[in-house]
């Protein structure tokens, strides 16, 4: 869901995607918490309240998967390749994890 999450919100960032930045951001907080929960009650699951943020999200990558190039997803996954090797704690950019 994670790598869902990063590859979408880079096909985006190449021009093919409109969803609000704000869901990425909220997204990405909700895989957090699910990630914390699991630690601490070794149990994989997101709130019914994040539901909407993915839904969003896979409407989002489904409507790439039709509209953008091959080639514009082959550079979202180096992309999302070389953010996994760079130490860096998210993709998205620090202004819009600060609202």
């Amino acid at each position: 869901m994670v790598r869902l999450v990063y590859l979408t919100f880079y096909v985006q960032d190449a021009g093919y995607g409109d969803t609000d930045l704000t869901v990425y951001v909220h997204a990405e907080a909700a895989l957090e918490r699910c990630l914390e929960r699991t630690e601490r009650e070794s149990v994989w699951r997101f709130e019914r309240d994040d539901a909407p943020l993915f839904e969003a999200i896979l409407r989002q990558a489904d409507r790439q998967f039709d509209g953008a190039p091959s080639y514009v997803h082959m550079e979202a996954s180096e992309r999302l390749d070389r953010f996994t090797l760079s130490g860096r704690r998210s993709p998205l950019p620090s202004a819009a994890r600060m609202q």
